[in-house]
């Protein structure tokens, strides 16, 4: 438990640090980016995001699943090195690829984009497959020191150079070159420190396997991209370039509901499995989901009433309309969060067909909905299609991991106090300012840690598992 602080630590800091960075970004990108030219970037991040699937091929999934079934250290290091050799086989055959096809591929974008442009954000996403293998192996060793280092050089990098960039007048096209800036010399990297910790392989033992599981989970990642950022470019086709830009302005803030669990996520994910086949597992994972949970909700609370504040005062006049957004993408956030943390029994299949058929399922009702809502509501009809989407997915995800794995989740509490603090943040969304909503969340989340406590709903803890500086401190012998 000692170390699962520490890492926990170690992911709590670096990702307040990216999204301070992030924070510092936005009145930079609004300032000195036109709504119309913030909406268009929107749109190309969006081909980044399905890009970034097709490079990364699933691998980090496969390799923290597969991972699980060695006993041994060195086991362990050559299923990574063999991973991490196919993660680069796959970046150069897409490479070239994408160079050779850039015309047809830019065609079935919906804004037009350049060759310099797309050249760019085929840089920013080519190591795509090696990153997710070493930041996984970085999780699964406990490296989070090392994980933080990089992650945080890259952002720094990557934030200096846009802001730069921006100053000299180079655009859209400035924010693209300093994404891929980054993305190589993290990449880069990354490939020194894992030749160095495990090695790469192109042996290939286990490429029946990689096959039958990242193929399936590949397509569901596809799903996903249906789900979260398919959406711009059909409202590409229907609302003006500024609406778009005030949906992303609000999707960067809602976002940080996501972001708010990923230290929970970078410590949880990479050792579920193993948690789960110990004795007593289902009851300890069904402890440690409810932990996850309550952040969630404690996050959507957070982003919801802080995110119209964060708008008012980061960004100029022209983007404050999107704060009527916020609430609902966090919402959006949290329901596929509260997917990810119940998904576990989907994924002890080796085929990895459960979570593809429940994310298509998804995607199908997402691009109906997108269809159907966006060119009559606009914005608020993709939010409203994703909203639909993702309840169904979640409640889908629950049955089918559920047969594979009946872990004893604590509903019934946790959803008492999900009611609570839903009913409570409505209320201050609708009757405060967005300069004092803040205050809400100040009540409104002591709250939550109180009922967890009175309902017990926070994992047991064990003082022996914790550090010994710890103890003594708290007198626990």
């Amino acid at each position: 438990m000692a170390g699962a602080i520490r890492e926990t630590l170690y992911y709590t800091v670096g990702l307040v640090v990216l999204r301070a960075i992030g924070l510092v970004m936005l009145p930079v990108n609004t300032y000195f980016l036109s709504s119309a030219e913030y909406g268009r970037l929107e749109v190309l991040l969006s081909f980044i995001d399905v890009g970034a699937l097709f490079f990364s091929l699933a691998l980090p999934s496969a390799l923290a699943r597969f991972v699980g079934d060695e006993q041994t250290w060195e086991a362990r290091k050559a299923v990574c090195a063999e991973y991490t050799g196919l993660a680069l086989i796959v970046s150069g055959v897409l490479v070239a690829l994408g160079a050779a096809f850039s015309h047809p591929i830019t065609g079935l974008l919906p804004e037009k984009v350049s060759q310099t442009e797309f050249l760019l954000l085929l840089a920013a996403i080519c190591l795509e497959g090696v990153l997710g293998v070493g930041l996984t192996w970085m999780r699964i060793r406990g490296a989070a020191g090392t994980f933080l280092a990089m992650s945080l050089s890259r952002a720094l990098g990557q934030a200096a150079l846009s802001a730069t960039l921006l100053v000299l007048g180079f655009g859209v096209e400035g924010v693209l070159i300093a994404s891929a800036t980054a993305a190589l010399a993290q990449g880069a990297a990354m490939m020194v420190y894992l030749a160095r910790d495990c090695g790469i392989s192109l042996r290939f033992a286990r490429w029946r396997e990689m096959l039958i599981y990242c193929g399936p989970l590949l397509l569901s990642a596809l799903a996903a991209f249906v789900l979260g950022s398919y959406d711009r470019w059909v409202l590409a086709g229907h609302v003006s370039p500024e609406d778009i830009a005030l949906y992303g302005v609000a999707g960067r803030l809602g976002a940080l509901t996501a972001v708010l669990l990923q230290p929970f996520h970078m410590w949880w994910f990479p050792k579920r499995f193993i948690v789960l086949a110990e004795e007593n597992g289902a009851e300890r994972s069904a402890d440690i989901v409810s932990l996850g949970l309550l952040i969630v909700l404690g996050a959507f609370v957070g982003v919801s009433l802080g995110g119209p504040f964060a708008v008012h005062v980061l960004t100029r006049e022209a983007y404050w309309g999107a704060s009527a957004f916020i609430a609902f993408i966090a919402l959006n956030y949290a329901i596929q969060e509260t997917g990810s943390l119940l998904e576990i029994g989907c994924y002890l299949r080796k085929d990895g067909f459960a979570p593809l058929l429940i994310n298509l399922i998804g995607a199908g009702l997402a691009i109906l909905f997108y269809f159907t809502l966006i060119p009559r509501y606009g914005v608020p009809g993709a939010i409203a299609a994703t909203l639909i989407a993702q309840s169904v997915r979640v409640v889908l995800t629950w049955a089918v991991s559920r047969h594979y794995a009946p872990i004893p989740y604590r509903f019934a509490r946790l959803g008492l106090v999900s009611a609570v603090a839903l009913a409570l943040t409505a209320l201050a969304a609708l009757t405060l300012h967005p300069l004092v909503m803040p205050l809400g969340a100040l009540v409104i989340l002591p709250l939550i840690g109180w009922m967890a406590v009175r309902l017990k709903l926070l994992p047991r803890l064990d003082p022996a598992e914790l550090p010994e500086p710890l103890r003594r401190r708290l007198k626990l012998g």
